[in-house]
């Protein structure tokens, strides 16, 4: 999956790339080159997954496995939302019989930036890390500034 700006097509990303990215430099934002689409029966397989899971299934749907495998996926999502307060992560409430909330604020700062907070820190970490383990013996490490 490559990533393209809202501003122009001139340059394609990978998603490594994207997340140590931002912006992209003519303004605009990433997107993905294409929208994928969700698995045959995912209504009925999906039903029961945690958020865990599910973030994992959806997520893979855009990060190839070249750059995260599953289980490096899997592990980010967890260490991400392991200190969530509900074990739901962002837990649906019904009000009344047409009226349900999605409660995005149980996240370490009690706001709802931490659901894709938490992730993107992590995804950083991750890239970082992976980074420098590639460079020589006293080669400058990369950092975010």
């Amino acid at each position: 999956m490559r990533y393209f700006s809202t501003r122009g097509k001139d340059q394609l990303l990978s998603f490594e790339e994207t997340v140590l990215t931002g912006l992209a430099p003519n303004g605009g934002l990433y997107i993905p080159e294409n929208i994928p689409s969700l698995p045959h029966g995912w209504q009925i397989a999906w039903r029961n997954h945690s958020f865990v899971d599910l973030s994992v299934e959806v997520l893979s749907l855009y990060i190839s496995p070249d750059e995260i495998s599953r289980a490096e996926l899997r592990a980010l999502v967890e260490k991400s939302y392991c200190t969530f307060r509900h074990p739901d992560v962002t837990p649906v409430k019904k009000l009344d019989d047409k009226t349900y909330v999605l409660e995005l604020f149980h996240g370490p700062t009690f706001a709802f930036k931490d659901v894709a907070l938490q992730l993107l820190g992590n995804l950083f970490e991750f890239f970082l890390v992976r980074r420098n383990a590639r460079k020589a013996a006293g080669e400058k490490q990369e950092k975010l500034t």
